[in-house]
């Protein structure tokens, strides 16, 4: 029992770190109580403590899912929690199952402090990766708990928030090794020695990334203004005729109260409109005279409708009234966008629930080249990256989280610090507009500014700089972990060939 409370409260503490609870420090014990017990365990019974471990996590993280889910689908609460608990046994539960196992293995007698202090975090990032994207799952990695220590993030432009999962991950094997020393009464020495290289690395890199983050963003050209527009009505599962209309008219009202001479670029959410251009002209005329007398181009989410498919869009206008082109979704949400038997039947819904992935970047030409992602894409860095590769100047994102959750903001606090970790990566200004909230500007060290609050109506308007060059992530990706890769096989088959039958 105690050491199923201890998985419990490891699990806590990493949803304490998370938004809305925003207590970062925590996130460098969460493991703590996991290590600590896997030390004197098989691999067969890590595997057990890790999957409670994960269970847990998964609904102290994500608790406000369920109901979401139940909403969404017009479900009862026990239906979703089952289908809840079915996802996070496999995809929370198995990942962190499988990192105490290795774990187990690692810290088995005879193996040397120097190598498990370097191996376990490694060992974690593995299982990361393969969590978010083998299983398609990266909601909350570990790294996302420091998203307000701007200094500690900066290695994310080279390694990706992979790289600040694995430093976490390096503070608490020291701190599970450290404690190990105590049990053992091993003395001072010992847990110095278990400390000092783990803390330096730590230190190191954070101080690295501050002295960068003081320096101020770089930029091609002189700031230049755009607007993001939160006109918070909460979404619609199901779309009507009526609802577009309200949609439409409070974006429109919001846009024309902007200051004359203002952004260059105005941003509208996801399913900002929820009526089809193609067959509304009447609709398309207004928009582009909209357009033309604000002066600005004008960028928002609504449904696209194209050789008998239906796609979750972004559209945009020019300062001049012109079509400016359209991005399509991607990354589709399962069950919610993309149900599992998915058929095209050739006619136009008034409320879809079936769409099409796009497979084009999404980079649209504007003041400068803009990539747009929707919604959930911007968890995924490989699209983003895409973009930024294809040409993108500055990264736009927009998004519709009313429905994730019933008015705590949990859900949308959570999707907009993960944001921060794209324009970290890319060195690019990101622009996030959503329908509800949270929107508000990035700027290419993270920073947040001139952002709008969950659940509140408003327009922002924030400066930003057009973004030139790749970063070492936008180059290579994740290739990076082909050394902590190699370093994970390496120790693991050592740890096999000596463990007992």
């Amino acid at each position: 029992m105690r050491r199923a409370g201890a998985m419990v409260a490891g699990a806590a503490a990493y949803a304490l770190a998370l938004p809305p609870f925003d207590h970062a420090c925590l996130a460098w014990v969460t493991l703590v109580p996991l290590l600590v017990v896997v030390r004197t365990t098989s691999p067969r019974r890590a595997f057990a403590w890790g999957a409670l471990h994960g269970f847990a996590t998964g609904w102290m993280v994500t608790w406000w899912l369920t109901q979401a889910t139940a909403r969404y689908f017009a479900a009862g609460i026990l239906p979703a929690a089952l289908a809840m608990s079915a996802a996070y046994a496999v995809v929370v539960a198995g990942t962190f199952g499988l990192f105490a196992a290795g774990a187990a293995v690692v810290l088995a007698p005879g193996g040397a402090a120097a190598r498990r202090v370097i191996t376990l975090p490694a060992l974690w990032t593995a299982t990361e990766v393969l969590r978010a994207r083998v299983l398609g799952q990266p909601w909350a990695l570990l790294g996302y708990t420091q998203h307000e220590h701007v200094g500690l993030i900066q290695v994310a432009a080279v390694t990706g928030v992979y790289g600040v999962s694995f430093l976490v991950a390096l503070g608490n094997g020291a701190i599970a090794e450290a404690v190990a020393c105590c049990r053992a009464r091993r003395g001072r020495r010992a847990i110095f020695a278990a400390l000092a290289a783990p803390v330096a690395i730590i230190a190191g890199v954070w101080l690295v990334g501050a002295a960068y983050a003081l320096r101020g963003p770089d930029g091609g050209f002189a700031a230049r203004p755009v607007a993001v527009v939160q006109t918070g009505v909460p979404p619609a599962f199901q779309w009507t005729r009526g609802y577009a209309e309200q949609q439409l008219l409070a974006h429109i009202r919001a846009t024309e109260a902007l200051p004359e001479r203002g952004p260059a670029l105005i941003v509208w959410p996801e399913n900002a409109l929820t009526l089809y251009l193609e067959t509304e002209p009447v609709v398309a005329a207004d928009l582009a005279r909209l357009a033309r007398r604000i002066g600005a181009d004008v960028l928002f989410g609504a449904p696209r409708y194209a050789a008998g498919r239906t796609y979750n869009s972004a559209h945009l206008l020019t300062a001049d009234g012109q079509d400016g082109g359209s991005y399509d979704k991607q990354r589709l949400v399962l069950f919610a966008e993309a149900p599992p038997l998915h058929a095209e039947d050739g006619k136009a819904d008034e409320s879809p629930r079936s769409f099409t992935a796009g497979t084009a970047p999404g980079v649209l030409q504007s003041f400068v080249p803009i990539g747009v992602s929707i919604c959930h894409e911007i968890l995924y860095p490989d699209l983003v990256n895409r973009s930024v590769r294809a040409g993108a100047a500055l990264l736009v994102n927009i998004s519709n989280d009313g429905w994730l959750d019933a008015g705590d903001g949990a859900a949308r606090r959570q999707h907009f610090s993960m944001a921060v970790f794209r324009a970290i990566e890319t060195r690019r200004f990101l622009v996030r507009a959503a329908a509800t909230g949270v929107s508000g500007f990035i700027s290419p060290a993270g920073e947040l500014y001139a952002t709008v609050p969950a659940d509140t109506d408003g327009t922002s308007l924030g400066r930003v700089r057009r973004g030139d060059g790749l970063t070492p992530y936008v180059r290579w990706g994740d290739t990076w972990l082909l050394v902590p890769g190699g370093v994970l096989f390496a120790v693991l088959a050592h740890g096999r060939r000596r463990a007992p039958r």
